[in-house]
């Protein structure tokens, strides 16, 4: 496991951004159909317990109108069951098979939801099977920014996705039967894990999409960020997290919050089944693309192996590195979301608003503070500053 300096990181950062265009200011497009606004009061909040499948059941049935509309304008969501029920077939059938095998009681989750949704399983299954599916054509993209330093544990996450699921996102308060009960931010449609999470162990998890050449065969990754939120202590979420055979690289944000620690975890999945684990120590920005030297150095042909840098996370991560030179490190939770907030490099920037064709938005911005287990969560984009306080 290694570690950054603070001077190694944001160098890190200047070089993987450099190249990137930063964009002008530019007014918001008009509305896309079927988009929401957020709830003036925020997002609400199901409480979930019992088996996995009445969790499953729980969920599906307390958001059943936020998934169901969503999944109603969802264009992955047709082309999901468009893969399923044409060439995909076999192919999704694998990844169920390897799912089941590896985390059966998640699938047993999955099967409570559908039959609450009242959609047939398969179709929920391989909607969370979105990015090994389409590769996601214009991925949206989230923002991390942390702070560790001994005296100081901070993870804060922009976490952006779709504009279709503005107005639609929600809490979820989960105890399942193993014992360790969680709080995460939810997509609709969604298996939790997806969203930044905290459970009861003082474990913290949010991801940063990334970019592949294309998808290996094996676990789909929302199940293994699901599974991550019943992890007892760090060396277990890290343990799934870099577990194999998986089917699309991920970054894994891991904190644990009473021991005042921070991981940074990529994983690739082609060509080849790798990982790297990096100790946070000092200021930590992470984008959509990888940054630990293991995993974003140049292979044989002089090309990236593992991942495919695009100019979302390339400008929102060049934006926060520029502003840390020049303003100075943050300090606190209001310098952290200063950042976050920041608009420049639109329709790229770190607090992203739908603008024309590019439909990114931030749906949330999430803080954990050590040593206290609760999630902050700004509804909405951060720069609405609709901060509300959740207590585990």
């Amino acid at each position: 496991m290694n570690g950054y300096s603070r001077r190694e990181f944001l160098g890190q950062c200047c070089a993987a951004a450099a190249g990137a265009v930063l964009l002008p200011l530019a007014g918001c497009g008009s509305r896309h159909e079927g988009v929401l606004d957020v709830p003036p009061i925020g997002y609400p909040t199901v409480a979930a317990s019992g088996s996995h499948y009445e969790i499953g059941r729980t969920i599906g049935t307390a958001m059943r109108g936020r998934i169901l509309g969503h999944l109603r304008y969802a264009a992955d969501f047709r082309d999901s069951v468009a893969y399923l029920e044409g060439e995909g077939a076999r192919t999704l059938e694998r990844m169920l098979s390897r799912s089941r095998e590896a985390f059966p009681h998640l699938i047993e989750e999955m099967a409570g939801m559908a039959e609450a949704l009242e959609i047939p399983f398969m179709h929920l299954f391989a909607f969370n099977c979105r990015s090994e599916i389409e590769i996601m054509r214009n991925p949206p993209g989230c923002s991390t920014i942390a702070i560790s330093d001994g005296d100081r544990t901070i993870l804060a996450h922009n976490e952006d996705g779709s504009d279709l699921n503005i107005g639609r996102m929600f809490l979820a308060r989960v105890s399942p039967p193993g014992g360790v009960s969680f709080l995460a931010f939810v997509y609709p449609g969604l298996l939790p894990g997806n969203g930044p999470a905290v459970n009861s162990r003082g474990i913290v998890e949010t991801t940063n999409y990334i970019q592949p050449y294309r998808v290996a065969d094996g676990i789909p990754r929302y199940l293994i960020s699901r599974a991550i939120l019943e992890a007892k202590d760090l060396d277990e979420a890290v343990g799934l997290a870099t577990m194999s055979p998986r089917a699309f690289p991920f970054h894994h944000n891991l904190v644990s919050l009473g021991e005042g620690r921070i991981l940074s975890v990529e994983t690739a999945a082609w060509p080849e089944q790798r990982s790297d684990v990096i100790e946070v120590r000092g200021l930590y920005i992470h984008t959509n693309h990888f940054l630990h030297p293991e995993m974003s150095g140049p292979g044989p042909d002089g090309k990236r192996p593992f991942d495919i840098p695009y100019v979302s996370s390339t400008t929102r991560l060049d934006v926060l590195a520029r502003a840390v030179e020049s303003g100075g490190e943050p300090s606190n939770e209001k310098g952290i979301l200063d950042l976050l907030a920041l608009h420049e490099g639109r329709p790229y920037s770190p607090c992203r608003h739908p603008e024309g064709n590019v439909r990114g938005a931030t749906l949330g911005t999430a803080v954990f503070t050590a040593p206290g287990r609760r999630m902050v969560l700004y509804h909405g984009n951060p720069c609405k500053h609709l901060r509300k306080e959740h207590a585990l």
